[in-house]
């Protein structure tokens, strides 16, 4: 496969994978390596025919796990390519200007607001947990930034089944959660679903105040209902060991293996290391041209290019 091996930095001990997960994934959809190959040279064969879309040589793995997510669905692939492109223009406050050097990301990156779980549940799925330790002030825009920075990643370099987010909103503010507001909890949604092609396959809210129900409401009124049943409110983080094995946890959620600053701070270095700091400087200039678009992006119809606020219905 064609793919930028430096950014595969630490994927085994961040995300614990090997090539035995792509063996599985092939088995699962009945395709061969030779079959894989060729559904990905015709990828690349169409994104170089696309006049709007910058001239860069894909990423294989990329591709791969975009099939993954999609059930090996090309036309699916090929928006989310185009979509995740595009929505540079769209909102540009989360994908522009991310030099994991830059003094706030390097702050909130040393803070540690997120964790990913190098373990995979049961089902194989990837866990995430959002925590702030102690109640302070932060930018929302810039958490949100890193957290697709992790997307950025995890699309290079995770093979899962789907993802699940825990929020421990014990320490949250109310000047925190007025941040988010309707666009930018649209913009939110819109890029993790279209672009980056989650399978949500659980939320789990730790110690929610009353004062967030309100955007608790709003996500769920974007989802469809299948996908709003999947959103679970814990009254404490011990909570968490009821629905994940304790094995996987970190040591403040009741596991015993590692702890919450020692999952960040690893992460930390991977994002700072010369590899992906050029990765993200580089793709401020991977932008595309949409006065020369030919196709149109089957999910522009919930989300207006000039950025008003749709109701979006995620599967």
């Amino acid at each position: 496969m064609n793919w930028n091996s430096d950014l595969s930095r630490d994927e085994e001990k961040l995300l614990r994978v090997s090539l035995q997960d792509v063996d599985v994934f092939l088995k699962k959809y009945n395709v061969t390596e030779r079959q894989l190959q060729e559904i990905i040279a015709s990828i690349q064969d169409w994104y170089e025919k696309q006049p709007h879309l910058p001239k860069i040589k894909l990423d294989d793995r990329v591709m791969f796990r975009l099939l993954v997510s999609t059930k090996f669905r090309i036309e699916k692939v090929k928006d989310k390519i185009d979509a995740s492109i595009s929505a540079k223009h769209k909102m540009p406050e989360f994908l522009l200007n991310r030099d994991p050097l830059s003094p706030i990301i390097d702050e909130y990156l040393r803070y540690g607001f997120f964790a990913v779980l190098p373990n995979k549940t049961p089902d194989n799925h990837r866990v995430a947990i959002f925590r702030i330790k102690s109640p302070r002030e932060f930018v929302v825009i810039e958490i949100i930034k890193i957290a697709f920075m992790i997307l950025d990643y995890i699309r290079h370099n995770d093979l899962n089944m789907g993802q699940q987010y825990v929020y421990d909103l014990t320490n949250v503010r109310f000047s925190n959660t007025v941040q988010m507001t309707p666009p930018v909890v649209t913009k939110m949604l819109y890029y993790i679903f279209y672009c980056h092609g989650a399978k949500l396959k659980g939320i789990h809210l730790i110690n929610m105040p009353s004062f967030a129900i309100p955007i608790l409401n709003l996500i769920k009124k974007l989802l469809k209902p299948k996908i709003a049943e999947r959103i679970k409110i814990h009254s404490k983080p011990e909570d968490i060991a009821n629905v994940f094995p304790k094995s996987m946890l970190p040591k403040e959620y009741g596991g015993d293996e590692f702890s919450f600053d020692e999952v960040t701070e690893e992460w930390r270095k991977m994002f700072q290391s010369d590899a992906w700091r050029q990765y993200f400087i580089d793709q401020d200039k991977v932008i595309s041209d949409e006065s020369r678009r030919t196709r149109v992006l089957s999910c522009d119809e919930f989300f207006g290019c000039d950025g008003s606020f749709r109701k979006l219905e995620f599967d």
